[in-house]
């Protein structure tokens, strides 16, 4: 089993790997007004396509595997998760840039998005997740809390922010065992999502 094998589907999900033919349903989707305030400098730029291309670029030496979220029922753009900072020779990688439409949060689609990342990662033998959260994130921070992941404590103006900010990064991690524990929460929550 690899990261970006296809096949990637949960419930009512699919993740589907991030190609240029996602650009535009992206760039319409108010993800990138959303995310704004969350994203880190890049070098080349803070504008949509400096950041589009900048993912496509990072997938393609294997350091990130981004994906596309489509919700199977009608087809709808519903959001973008990666798998980040990955180490195969450490078992470990990182979840980030999980964003899903306002419509959709309260649903299924985010709690699916992430069991699907979170069983691909055990599968492929991850023994190591990290979620890096700016520490005024408090809906992010909450999420992940809401896992079992465990706060190691914060990373002080580490990183400077599209916003104009220095971030203050919390960094969460689930490791062993607490990644079956987030699975079966994950499990619960979306079962209980598609019968309400």
């Amino acid at each position: 089993m690899k990261l970006d094998a296809p096949g990637l589907e949960v419930a009512d999900v699919r993740l589907d790997l991030l190609t240029d033919a996602h650009r535009p349903a992206l760039a319409a989707s108010g993800a990138v007004e959303a995310m704004w305030q969350w994203m880190p400098v890049i070098p080349t730029g803070t504008n949509f396509k400096a950041y589009f291309d900048h993912t496509l670029a990072d997938a393609s030496t294997g350091r990130s595997v981004p994906f596309a979220v489509t919700r199977i029922s009608d087809g709808a753009f519903a959001g973008v998760a990666a798998y980040l900072d990955i180490s195969r020779t450490h078992r470990r990688l990182r979840i980030g840039y999980q964003w899903h439409p306002e419509a959709m949060r309260s649903g299924v689609v985010p709690a699916a998005t992430a069991l699907a990342l979170i069983t691909r990662a055990r599968l492929c033998r991850i023994r190591r997740i990290e979620f890096q959260i700016d520490e005024e994130n408090l809906a992010a921070t909450k999420s992940v809390e809401r896992l079992g992941a465990a706060r190691e404590g914060v990373m002080r103006s580490y990183m400077r922010a599209a916003k104009g900010t220095w971030a203050n990064m919390a960094l969460y991690s689930l490791v062993d065992m607490e990644i079956r524990t987030a699975m079966t929460l994950l499990q619960d929550r979306v079962q209980t999502l598609q019968t309400a």
